[in-house]
């Protein structure tokens, strides 16, 4: 839990979800990244996302680079400058529960296939394999249509350029 003396609500976010992303397997750096693009809400070029986070550029490159191959971030330009600049992406929540949804569905098909190998007299077992594959399918689906209610339309920004 974060203290009001020693932190902003501001921080405490960009904190709180490096921690996120780190128990679900992310680097730390990652999601702390995704903090302050979603909480600030405009793009950062990796020397001011670095600065701003005492972070390494390096570790803004690799880091910013991983959330850009997870479609969380997008990459934008901005007329006069040779930099590139990072966003969030519009409800990269919904893009999450996009990934989830995509890697349950992958279970559940699986396990679906694993249950069809089950022989006639291994009835009880393959139905306990094939129950659980349902659970992974509509886990999927339920997945997708809450990413779906969740995500918004999306929109260029003003700062995109092409």
């Amino acid at each position: 839990m974060w203290s009001r003396m020693k932190h902003s609500p501001t921080d405490a976010f960009i904190e709180q979800m490096g921690q996120i992303a780190q128990a679900e397997g992310l680097p730390r750096i990652a999601g702390r990244i995704l903090g302050l693009l979603v909480v600030e809400g405009q793009a950062f070029n990796l020397d001011d996302m670095a600065a701003r986070l005492e972070i390494s550029k390096a570790s803004a490159s690799t880091n910013s680079r991983l959330l850009l191959n997870k479609h969380l971030v997008r990459r934008i330009t901005r007329r006069g400058s040779r930099q590139d600049f990072y966003e969030a992406m519009p409800s990269p929540d919904a893009k999450m529960m996009g990934e989830l949804s995509a890697r349950f569905q992958r279970h559940a098909e699986t396990l679906e296939t694993i249950g069809a190998d089950f022989a006639a007299p291994d009835h009880d077992r393959r139905a306990r394999v094939l129950d659980h594959a349902r659970f992974y399918r509509e886990t999927a689906e339920f997945l997708d249509n809450w990413g779906s209610r969740l995500a918004p339309e999306s929109a260029p920004t003003k700062e995109q350029t092409k």
